[in-house]
């Protein structure tokens, strides 16, 4: 049995996928959220609270927030679980580097879209690329309109949204890693099928900053323009700040404000990554809301490449930690996935 831990719309899009060849289980502290799924095998509750269900289960896919995983991961991997997360944490992954080779476990960590997906590309062309020296990223995932009074729309988890402008962005720079405000530098990018963003970096790289020895590499995020601007001054403002005043902590109140900005209308998914050598060659993904299943393009992006992952990993007999990049590492593991993703339509397209 696979358990799905977290039932909104990224753990909903796992679920889709996995749900008519699995033994398919979800855990959430939303019956909202349960009552929506496909399935039969839907818990009230969080890890602890269903301890019988975790245990009875191959493996576990979290789709919890940032700000828990950490701790929900560390419990399931004391039950003696495998477990692919999509999680944004802040924390190391290789932290249960030991409890994982330990009890003969593996962990998956950023198993979606960007960390994720541009992970298994990045190492796609890592491997591939002969003496290559650099590798940038620029994903975004925006309405197809743009939606006031931020131009922006909410389709993933709101606080890792708000960890995305306040987290330290770590890259790769003449071969030393660099750590920079995210909004420090805010730049335009433009890709002329689509129309003009401004680009931010942001912290994607993760177990990548370990396992790709590469000289330079970073990643940048793409938004409408004017957003950045209008984000820049919350941050300035204190908005996002975790300090206490008078009995209010920002960040709380901007989180829940931040959740008006969940609405549901079409979305996209961009993601390119680049690789230079003596060629440089581009890997391209262009995705829409699906109109017939009511999805949007964030969750199609996070939740198939989650589910994809998953599949690979109980066909094969993973241990250790294992991030996505290792997977693109293996040229056969890279076209499975690439097959894989075409099959839900989504394109991952290559030029030199």
């Amino acid at each position: 049995m696979i358990t799905v831990l977290g039932a909104g719309n990224i753990g909903f899009a796992i679920i889709d996928d996995l749900y008519k060849d699995f033994d398919v289980a979800a855990v959430d502290v939303s019956k909202k959220a349960l009552d929506k799924l496909p399935i039969e095998k839907k818990y009230l509750g969080d890890v602890v609270k269903n301890k019988e269900i975790i245990e009875r289960s191959d493996l576990i896919i979290s789709a919890l927030p940032g700000s828990i995983a950490f701790d929900a991961i560390s419990k399931l991997l004391k039950m003696g679980k495998n477990v692919v997360d999509v999680s944004y944490m802040p924390e190391d992954p290789y932290a249960f580097k030991r409890i994982v080779e330990d009890n003969k476990l593996f962990l998956i960590p950023d198993a979606g879209f960007a960390p994720g997906l541009s992970n298994i590309i990045s190492g796609y062309l890592y491997k591939t690329m002969k003496k290559i020296e650099k590798i940038e990223i620029y994903v975004a995932g925006l309405p197809l309109k743009k939606i006031p009074p931020l131009d922006y729309t909410i389709t993933w988890n709101v606080e890792g949204l708000i960890d995305e402008y306040t987290r330290k962005a770590r890259y790769i720079k003449n071969g030393k890693i660099v750590s920079i405000d995210p909004l420090e530098n805010i730049e335009p990018f433009c890709i002329s099928s689509i129309g003009s963003f401004e680009s931010f970096y942001s912290d994607g790289l993760r177990t990548m900053l370990k396992t790709i020895k590469i000289k330079n590499i970073f990643e940048k995020t793409l938004r409408y323009p004017s957003h950045l601007e209008k984000i820049k001054l919350l941050k300035e403002m204190g908005y996002f700040s975790t300090d206490e005043i008078d009995g209010c902590v920002p960040r709380e109140l901007s989180i829940k404000l931040f959740k008006k900005l969940e609405i549901e209308t079409e979305d996209i998914s961009i993601l390119l990554v680049r690789g230079f050598a003596k060629n440089t060659k581009d890997v391209f993904v262009y995705d829409k809301y699906d109109k017939e299943k009511h999805m949007t393009s964030m969750s199609r992006m996070t939740g198939y490449t989650a589910a994809i992952i998953s599949r690979i990993a109980l066909e094969n007999e993973f241990k250790g930690i294992m991030p996505p990049e290792k997977l693109g590492f293996d040229k056969k593991l890279y076209e499975k996935i690439k097959n894989e993703m075409k099959k839900r339509d989504i394109f991952l397209n290559e030029t030199i």
